[in-house]
C-alpha cells in the first residue's frame, strides 16, 4: 500500500516537474519573441531616422548655400517663388513666427533664421522630396523638421488671412490679352492663354 502511494506521489510530482518545465520553455520563447520584435522596432526607427552626426549644420546646409548664392530661376525651382516675391513673403511671415527659444527652454533653436523655415515650408510644399532629403537639405534632425513644419504651417496660414498679394484675383479681359500676347511669344503653340494652375498631391494618412 505504501509503495503504491509513494509510487503515485512520485508521478504527480513528476507531471509537477514537468509541467514547470514546459511553461518555463513557453516563457522564454515568449520573452525571446517580444526581444526579438523590439529589436525589430529599433532596426525600423534608425533606418528611418537620420542623426545629428551624420547632418550638416543649418549654416553650412545646401539651403544656405541657394539663399546665399541661388539665382531667380533655382528660388523658383525650390520655392515656386522668385527671390524678390520670396523676400516680400518672409517680411509679412516675420510677424507671425518667432525663432526665439521659449522661456521654459534653455536650447535655442537649431533654425536661427526666419528664410530657413519659410524656405523649408515652401520646400516641403512644392517638391516631391521625402523628409529625409529635407533633413539633409536644412541641416536638421527628423524631429526638428516636422515641429518646425507644423509650427510654420500654423504662422503661414494665419500670415496670409488679409495679405493683399496673396488673394486670388482673376484678370480683367484687357489684362487677359496682354498676358496671351506675352504667353504665345514665349510658346508660339499656346494661343489664347493667358495663365497656368498647378496642383499639389500631398499624403494623407487614414
Amino acid at each position: 500500500m505504501e509503495e503504491t502511494e509513494d509510487s503515485d506521489a512520485l508521478l504527480v510530482l513528476t507531471e509537477m516537474v514537468l509541467r514547470h518545465e514546459d511553461d518555463v520553455a513557453q516563457m522564454r520563447k515568449e520573452i525571446h519573441r517580444l526581444l526579438v520584435e523590439e529589436e525589430w522596432r529599433a532596426a525600423m526607427r534608425s533606418r528611418h531616422s537620420l542623426t545629428v552626426e551624420c547632418l550638416n549644420t543649418p549654416a553650412e546646409s545646401a539651403w544656405m548655400s541657394l539663399y546665399m548664392h541661388g539665382s531667380d530661376k533655382n528660388f523658383l525651382n525650390a520655392t515656386s517663388l522668385t527671390r524678390a516675391t520670396f523676400n516680400q513673403l518672409l517680411g509679412r511671415f516675420a510677424g507671425f513666427y518667432s525663432t526665439r527659444a521659449a522661456p521654459s527652454r534653455g536650447r535655442p533653436p537649431k533654425l536661427r533664421s526666419l528664410h530657413q523655415v519659410l524656405g523649408m515650408l515652401l520646400c516641403f510644399y512644392v517638391g516631391s522630396m521625402k523628409k529625409n532629403t529635407l533633413c539633409m537639405l536644412f541641416g536638421v534632425p527628423p524631429a526638428t523638421l516636422a515641429r518646425t513644419l507644423r509650427k510654420a504651417e500654423d504662422a503661414l496660414s494665419v500670415a496670409l488671412q488679409g495679405y493683399a498679394p496673396a488673394r486670388i484675383a482673376f484678370p480683367s479681359p484687357s489684362q487677359q490679352a496682354k498676358l496671351a500676347k506675352l504667353v504665345e511669344g514665349r510658346e508660339p503653340l499656346l494661343k489664347y492663354t493667358f495663365g497656368f494652375i498647378d496642383g499639389k498631391n500631398l499624403r494623407v494618412s487614414g
